[in-house]
C-alpha cells in the first residue's frame, strides 16, 4: 500500500498532517482524477473526505429520525413493509 500524505495548504484551514493508506489502483485513481480536475491530490482527498463524512452525517441523522419515528408512531413488522413495498411496485408495472 501506498502512503499519501494529506499535507496543509495556505488556502484551507487544515493544520496537520495525516496519512492516508491506498492501494496502488486508488492512489493511481486519486492521482488520475487529481489531474483531471486541476488539483492536487491532497485537495481531492480532502474534498473526498469532507463529502463522505457529510453523508455519514445525513444517514446518521436520517436513521435517527427514522427510529424517533418508529418509536413515536410504532415500529412496522418486515411482512407488512415488504408487502407495502410490493403494493407500491406493482401499481408502478
Amino acid at each position: 500500500m501506498a502512503g499519501l500524505c494529506l499535507t496543509p495548504h495556505l488556502t484551507t484551514p487544515y493544520s496537520q498532517c495525516m496519512t492516508l493508506h491506498l492501494t496502488s489502483a486508488q492512489e493511481r485513481k486519486l492521482q488520475d482524477f487529481a489531474a483531471q480536475s486541476d488539483r492536487t491530490p491532497d485537495e481531492l482527498a480532502q474534498t473526498a473526505v469532507d463529502r463522505y463524512l457529510s453523508y455519514l452525517e445525513e444517514l446518521a441523522a436520517a436513521v435517527r429520525e427514522g427510529e424517533e419515528s418508529a418509536e413515536r408512531e410504532g415500529w412496522i413488522p418486515h411482512e407488512q413493509v415488504v408487502a407495502r413495498i410490493k403494493q407500491r411496485l406493482s401499481k408502478l408495472a
